[in-house]
């Protein structure tokens, strides 16, 4: 989300605020006195006919409606003008701010925008193609499908592979997995040695057991350089992918080097662990519900230094973890504040004690106060609401929260709303 520095940043930006002679300093959009001023602004950039400036409106108006929750109808239609009839990269530029809008907190009406978006999403050859599917795929627009399976049957994959918002149009439609998997198959076969298909592989480990088809393609990408991202994805399907697991304790155990991710040449044995092991190793717990390979990565890893990616992961072993908790118990002060929270909810699943891990989280949720929620934030709302009631000193900045004019991430509101039901205060 927008932090809470005043800025509106780029060039475009920058030759807004100088047309109207206005300097950065003097432009708070975290201010609410700022926000007619700014607005106004943005309306004229929309209108003035330069391209620079029409870029400034977008960056202007995407900050607006991204930080604030009052409608702003004549920001939207701006941003959908922009769509229609301005060279390639303010399109891009506003169809990017408009998929930001859908995965805000009470998504703004774009409707008036979505026709604009349909036919910018319609050419599979332009650049402005990916963010218009991305902002109709969260949507829940079936006009998302359109350009995706042009995508995935063009035998000329790579340069799409590139579009940096393919992967996340594809993970909002896991219920087209049955429509898309075959295309995405061939994809797998294709390039599973290309970098791009880095995103393609995240969106598969978030779709789950619905990618399960895709098994025996994803272990074949096992034997290429994007092997820790096809581990993921393996363990989201889970047991379906049970034909992984001897390649996944092997790489565990360092019986097996896999490629590196950056294409050089794999370390000798014994020079230094797999940098993705931590990803097999709780994939094959995923596949197998067999968690030792697993605990034995994580004793190992212990001795070093448990990370937050490793404390994320080990907080859903619970209590099978128990013996790790000398571990665990130091990093609730660690330096890093994404680490303490993870420490945090690690602890409480590990131990079901919540006295030591409620108060990290409870500072985590500081943000809040000021209309921000940072990763560390907004994972510290989803854990509290997992805790429930021994947490319940967070309900009034939740309340706080979900009144304020303040717009927030999608997920903060809705684990506020669970976290406040738990406490037995619903809203």
């Amino acid at each position: 989300m927008t932090s809470a520095t005043p800025a509106v940043h780029g060039f475009g930006a920058r030759k807004l605020l100088e047309a109207a002679g206005v300097r950065p300093d003097e432009l708070r959009l975290d201010v609410p006195d700022h926000l007619d001023r700014g607005v106004a602004l943005a309306l004229g950039g929309f209108d003035s006919g330069r391209p620079e400036l029409a870029e400034g409106a977008v960056a202007v108006a995407s900050n607006i409606l991204e930080r604030w929750r009052a409608p702003r109808p004549e920001l939207v239609a701006g941003l959908a003008r922009c769509l229609e009839s301005r060279p390639s990269w303010v399109r891009g530029a506003a169809a990017m701010a408009l998929a930001r809008l859908v995965s805000a907190d009470g998504t703004p009406d774009i409707t008036p925008a979505v026709p604009a978006l349909v036919a910018a999403a319609d050419d599979s050859y332009d650049p402005v193609a990916g963010p218009a599917a991305l902002a109709l795929a969260r949507l829940g627009r079936p006009e998302a499908l359109g350009p995706v399976r042009r995508w995935l049957a063009t035998s000329d994959r790579l340069p799409f592979l590139q579009v940096t918002s393919f992967g996340q149009v594809l993970r909002p439609l896991a219920g087209s997995a049955g429509e898309l998997l075959p295309g995405i198959r061939r994809m797998l076969v294709d390039s599973a040695g290309h970098e791009g298909l880095r995103p393609v592989l995240t969106a598969l480990a978030a779709w789950g057991p619905a990618a399960g088809e895709a098994v025996p393609e994803l272990v074949s990408t096992l034997g290429t350089r994007n092997v820790r991202w096809a581990c993921d994805a393996l363990g989201g399907i889970g047991p379906a992918a049970a034909p992984a697991a001897g390649t996944l304790a092997d790489f565990v155990r360092g019986d097996t080097r896999p490629p590196r991710h950056d294409g050089g040449t794999p370390l000798p044995d014994g020079v230094r662990r797999w940098h993705g092991a931590q990803n097999a190793a709780w994939a094959h717990w995923r596949i197998t519900g067999d968690p030792k390979v697993f605990l034995a990565f994580l004793e190992g890893e212990s001795a070093r230094g448990l990370g937050y990616a490793s404390l994320a992961r080990l907080a859903e072993l619970g209590a099978r973890a128990a013996h790790l908790t000398p571990a665990i118990r130091p990093l609730l002060v660690s330096r890093g504040p994404w680490t303490r929270v993870q420490a945090a909810h690690a602890w409480w699943r590990v131990t079901g004690d919540p006295e030591a891990a409620v108060p990290v989280l409870l500072k985590a949720l500081e943000p809040l106060r000021s209309g921000d929620a940072d990763e560390p934030c907004r994972a510290a709302v989803r854990y509290i609401a997992e805790i429930g009631a021994p947490a319940s000193a967070a309900a009034p900045l939740l309340e706080a929260t979900l009144s304020s004019a303040r717009r927030y991430p999608a997920d903060v509101c809705p684990a506020a709303r669970a976290a406040l039901t738990a406490f037995g205060s619903g809203v």
